[in-house]
C-alpha cells in the first residue's frame, strides 16, 4: 500500500452535530485539527439540518485540498440482509436483490433511495439513503476544495472496524449513537441477523435488554456472548456482574486509518 500524499479529512454527520477531524498524509495518519457543530433542530428533511451544519463548519474552517471521507449516521440510512449475496451473479442481480429488500421491510419509498450492497460471505447488508443527501454531501465537498473520497453508513464503517475481531467466534455487533442502536450477530464472521432501532434510554441503561429482545426474536433464539461495541458520543458503558455478556469497546478513530484497541469490559 503506497502512503496517500494528501491530508485527510474524516466527517461523522449526525441529526444533532457533525464532527469533522484533519489528518496528516500517509499510512498512519496523525490528527491534526478537530471541530464540531451542533445542528439546527430539523424542520423537514431529517438529514438537512445535519447538511447545513456541514456546510457552515468547511465555510469556517478552510480546510482545503484534501480527501474527505464522511460516516452518514444510521439515523440517515436503512438496512437490510440479503440472503445468500455471494451467489448473484453481476451488478444488476444485486442491485435488484438489495432493492427487494429494502422494499419488503421499507415499502415502496425504496424505490428512489441510493443503495449499496456489501460483499462477503452468506447475506450481504444492502444499505439504502435518500440520493438529496449523498448529492448534497458531494456537493458540500466539492464546494469547499475537498474530494469526496468515501461516503459510507456508520454500520459499514463499524463493520469494516471489526470485520477481523468478529471472524473468529459469534459474536454480536453493537453500533450506538444518541437515539439509535444497531444489533448485528454474526457466525463464521457472516451476518445472520440484523435489528435498527430508536432509542430513548441511554446506552449503558437499554444495551443488555437490547441484546435480549434481539436474541429472542423471531422465535429462532441465538446465545448470549461476546459483544463487540462500536460508539459514537456515548459513555461508557459495563454489565452487570454475573452477566452472560462480554463487552469490547473498539474505538473509532480515523475512518480511513486502522481501528484502535479494542478493550475488554
Amino acid at each position: 500500500m503506497s502512503p496517500s500524499w494528501r491530508d485527510r479529512v474524516a466527517v461523522f454527520l449526525g441529526p444533532s452535530r457533525v464532527h469533522l477531524e484533519r489528518y496528516g498524509r500517509g499510512l498512519r495518519p496523525r490528527l491534526g485539527m478537530n471541530h464540531s457543530v451542533e445542528c439546527d433542530a430539523a424542520n423537514g428533511t431529517p438529514w438537512q439540518a445535519a447538511l447545513d451544519a456541514l456546510g457552515r463548519a468547511l465555510g469556517t474552517l478552510a480546510w482545503h485540498g484534501a480527501d474527505a471521507r464522511v460516516t452518514v449516521s444510521n439515523h440517515f440510512v436503512r438496512y437490510a440482509l440479503v440472503p445468500e449475496a455471494q451467489k448473484l451473479r453481476n451488478d444488476e442481480e444485486r442491485a435488484a436483490a438489495a432493492r427487494h429488500h429494502l422494499r419488503a421491510i421499507y415499502g415502496e419509498r425504496a424505490e428512489r433511495w441510493r443503495i449499496v450492497l456489501g460483499d462477503g460471505a452468506g447475506a450481504g447488508l444492502a444499505a439504502g439513503i435518500e440520493p438529496e443527501l449523498i448529492d448534497g454531501v458531494v456537493a458540500t465537498l466539492t464546494a469547499a476544495n475537498l474530494r469526496p473520497a468515501r461516503i459510507e453508513p456508520f454500520l459499514a464503517t463499524a463493520f469494516n472496524l471489526c470485520r477481523k475481531s468478529i471472524r473468529r467466534d459469534p459474536a454480536w455487533l453493537a453500533v450506538a449513537e444518541p437515539g439509535r442502536l444497531c444489533l448485528a450477530y454474526f457466525e463464521g464472521g457472516a451476518w445472520q441477523r440484523l435489528r435498527s432501532d430508536r432509542v430513548r434510554a441511554t446506552l449503558a441503561e437499554d444495551l443488555a435488554a437490547a441484546l435480549e429482545r434481539s436474541r429472542l426474536t423471531d422465535g429462532a433464539q441465538t446465545r448470549a456472548g461476546r459483544v463487540v461495541l462500536v460508539s459514537r458520543d456515548e459513555s461508557r458503558v459495563e454489565f452487570p456482574p454475573g452477566s452472560d455478556w462480554s463487552l469490547e469497546s473498539v474505538r473509532l478513530d480515523d475512518r480511513a486509518a486502522t481501528p484502535g484497541a479494542a478493550t475488554r469490559h
